[in-house]
């Protein structure tokens, strides 16, 4: 075999590398228990918190015409304005699977493929940036395998979308490699284009990210590099920005009479300016350091063996690592600017340490607030740290000792088995865990006549709106079954959870609502789902409502007959306390 043939299989085994990578990330996912995730048609590990609102929001859609723009989902939280992206659904992902919709079974869920997909493509990503470190397959795997443990990666699960994070692996990747020519700073840029616009039908937190890591990129081709010019880079940055605008029009997340600032509580959600070495309970060995309630939007944890990794890496004296850390710094200025930038950002207007306040800006910056609470949950902008200093931990080690690479080697090894063996998500198999979908099973439901076509909950069930006509003692959770129903049987719904609210409107739907009980106009294609402090107002009305409990709900009818009223009446009847019997002689 001449050399010739070596170098040939060597590169062919380069190539594969990052495929093996993708597929460790796969095993990671089915070792945290996602197995069952990978099921399309198996609701029952989605049915809390933020995960069943994505997937009703992806329901919904599915259904819903075609429009302009392409996300609306008039079905979900009528009449008031809601989007695919609004109701935190995977935009690009329900876009794919929508015109297959009709062949799809009536449960379907892409959430486990999507997340399957993220940890695969952060293994493939995390293998790439590797190789601008080292070449060799071992080395580039087992730095790949810190970018599949990132304890803030399997920790974003519960928020599928959040998941996403090969997005800035890419990004990093993009702008560490070498460029010899302009032409390779264009290849570059196309391709944190490419990024930015998938991001932006994500989630916009991944799309900001994504944008402020391209202009660092686009502002390291003009200088250090002196690949393009500033006019050039000018134009460039001109056009992300009306691509990535265009992308928020197309899924409705612009132009549409909502408001980002209606949202409050910026510095709530912050990152602590310990963020990299708080486990938040994500380490057996590591405490928990005190933080803020919120600040677990924050999280930035490198995890056990990143930070005994970064111990090796720094050990000695400073001048035997920092030169060549402080050159590599300097040479990349602009993206260590852009991640400081995004840092304090996540650390917000009250920087904390361990909880406590150490710096408070609120007074300076409350002009700004309206603008600041688009991104209140501003914790998330400590990713790209977190990233940056991983990679910057691993290219150290790898530099320590690339004169012997079998230490290195070991090294990275022991590190990794430390950061797999030392995560709770890992033991606990808790990020799958069975959660039933909520749904209303009562056998009324299936004498629901075919002429009732809306579902309203009164007064609505709006989350996170400060309405005061909105107020009711509906659990958390209510709405998404009375969802579940109108999707199944092709009604609409009033109410839903919307990251994006015009508070007007909803008073003033509510307000109509509210007139039209008061002065007992009721629609018979409507069910009414009766806060138990509001039903008086229906019984009221006499024979003209029907009324009954099914599932433990309140549900009135205007309709003067079918057999879902039938059915109502039966139940009305089984609730009412038996007749007084009189013993007087």
């Amino acid at each position: 075999m001449t050399p010739t043939d070596l170098d040939g299989m060597e590169g062919r085994w380069a190539r594969l590398v990052p495929w093996v990578a993708a597929v460790l990330g796969l095993l990671w996912f089915i070792a945290l228990g996602g197995w069952r995730a990978l099921n399309p048609t198996d609701l029952d590990w989605l049915g809390w918190g933020d995960q069943s609102q994505q997937v009703i929001g992806w329901l919904f859609f599915r259904d819903a015409p075609w429009s302009f723009p392409l996300g609306r989902t008039p079905g979900l939280m009528r009449p008031l304005t809601m989007s695919v992206g609004f109701s935190d659904s995977n935009p690009w992902m329900s876009l794919a699977f929508k015109p297959f919709s009709p062949w799809l079974p009536q449960d379907f869920q892409f959430v486990g493929l999507w997340l399957a997909s993220c940890l695969a493509l952060q293994g493939f990503m995390g293998a790439k940036v590797m190789a601008l470190f080292t070449p060799r397959a071992s080395q580039q795997l087992l730095g790949a395998a810190f970018f599949i443990l990132a304890p803030i990666l399997v920790f974003r699960f519960g928020h599928s979308n959040l998941s996403a994070h090969w997005m800035l692996t890419a990004l990093l990747w993009l702008t560490l490699r070498p460029r010899a020519s302009a032409k390779d700073a264009w290849r570059t840029l196309g391709g944190a284009m490419l990024l930015s616009v998938f991001a932006a039908g994500t989630h916009p937190y991944l799309a900001i990210m994504t944008f402020a890591l391209t202009l660092a990129l686009l502002v390291s081709t003009v200088h250090p590099e002196r690949l393009l010019s500033w006019r050039q880079a000018v134009v460039a940055f001109a056009g992300a920005n009306l691509v990535m605008l265009g992308v928020f029009v197309l899924f409705g997340y612009m132009g549409q009479d909502v408001r980002g600032d209606a949202a409050s509580g910026f510095g709530d959600y912050s990152a602590d300016m310990l963020a990299l070495i708080n486990s938040f309970g994500l380490s057996y060995v590591l405490p928990w350091i005190p933080a803020r309630p919120g600040q677990y939007e924050g999280l930035g944890f490198l995890g056990t063996g990143a930070l005994v990794l970064a111990l090796v890496a720094m050990a000695g004296r400073p001048s035997d690592w920092w030169p060549q850390a402080r050159t590599q710094l300097k040479a990349r200025w602009p993206l260590v600017v852009v991640v400081v930038l995004m840092m304090l950002f996540a650390f917000s207007t009250t920087m904390t340490a361990a909880g406590v306040t150490v710096l408070s800006m609120r007074k300076v910056t409350q002009p700004l607030m309206a603008v600041l609470n688009m991104f209140r949950a501003s914790g998330r902008f400590i990713w790209p740290m977190h990233y940056l200093v991983l990679t910057s931990i691993l290219g150290l080690v790898l530099w320590r000792w690339r004169q012997h690479p079998a230490v290195a080697t070991g090294v990275l090894l022991a590190a990794v088995v430390i950061q797999a063996v030392d995560s709770p998500t890992l033991w606990a198999q808790d990020r799958f865990r069975t959660a039933t979908w909520p749904r209303l099973r009562a056998p009324e439901w299936e004498r629901l006549d075919a002429s009732y076509r809306h579902v309203v909950m009164f007064p609505p069930y709006i989350h996170g709106s400060l309405e005061p006509c909105v107020d009711n003692t509906f659990a958390s959770d209510d709405h998404m079954r009375w969802a579940d129903l109108a999707y199944r049987k092709g009604m609409t719904t009033n109410s839903a959870y919307s990251t994006r609210l015009n508070e007007r409107h909803v008073a003033t739907v509510c307000n109509e609502l509210k007139d039209d009980v008061a002065n007992g106009r009721l629609a018979e294609d409507t069910l009414y789902v009766v806060d138990s402090p509001r039903l008086a107002q229906f019984q009221r009305l006499g024979e003209r409502v029907t009324c009954g409990t099914v599932d433990g709900f309140n549900v009135c009818v205007a309709a003067a007959s079918g057999q879902f009223r039938e059915a109502l009446l039966h139940t009305s009847a089984r609730t009412q306390p038996p007749p007084a019997v009189n013993n007087t002689p």
